[in-house]
């Protein structure tokens, strides 16, 4: 590779790492909202998306960041489609940010549910409604996994973190422990064996 294409290289390489400049609070709410609306599968599903919005399409939290962010609200109770809005919400614009993150993703929710409950007597029996769902479903799966999949190429650059993956699976499945307990566990392992 010449100079000249080594140095165009590391630019574009350092223009990639750069992130776009803050959103606007209307932009943070917004974003949250077409997500919220979007997205079928609860949470996990959910953050899927928050990740190519926010890191790949608007490049408005770097990588590292939002991997931090989905380790973080697993150690939170609550939702985690609130707990993600909340969590990268505030990283790009403070508390107004997390909030108007919150009000995005829920809002949907919300609104959609209280015309169902409003109009609709027994919707929840209604064949149309079970079909849609049953064509949802295997979506909501391959969402999860390709999430699963992405954090996955950039997190296990370690043996012992394959060996927490694998362990981890093993326990969950066979023992039936709580997940929580493996979060934590897998805490001490990074605080004893990370460099």
């Amino acid at each position: 590779m010449t100079p000249l294409a080594e140095k165009s290289f590391s630019n574009k390489n350092q223009m990639d790492a750069i992130p776009a400049s803050p959103p606007t609070l209307w932009a943070v709410f917004w974003t949250f909202f077409k997500i919220g609306a979007f997205t079928f599968g609860g949470g996990f599903a959910m953050i899927s998306l928050i990740e190519q919005e926010l890191v790949q399409r608007q490049r408005w939290i770097q990588p590292s960041e939002f991997l931090d962010c989905v380790s973080s609200v697993q150690l939170i109770p609550g939702a985690v489609a609130i707990n993600m809005a909340l969590f990268t919400g505030h990283r790009m614009r403070g508390m107004a940010g997390g909030l108007l993150a919150a009000a995005g993703v829920t809002l949907p929710s919300f609104l959609v549910m209280s015309v169902i409950a409003a109009a609709f007597d027994g919707f929840h029996k209604s064949r149309l409604v079970s079909n849609f769902f049953q064509g949802v479903r295997p979506v909501v799966v391959g969402l999860i996994l390709a999430t699963a999949l992405r954090i996955g190429r950039q997190t296990l650059d370690q043996r012992w973190k394959w060996i927490a993956v694998i362990s981890g699976l093993v326990t969950m499945f066979l023992f039936r422990v709580h997940p929580i307990a493996i979060v934590l566990l897998a805490a001490i392992a990074g605080l004893v064996l990370a460099d």
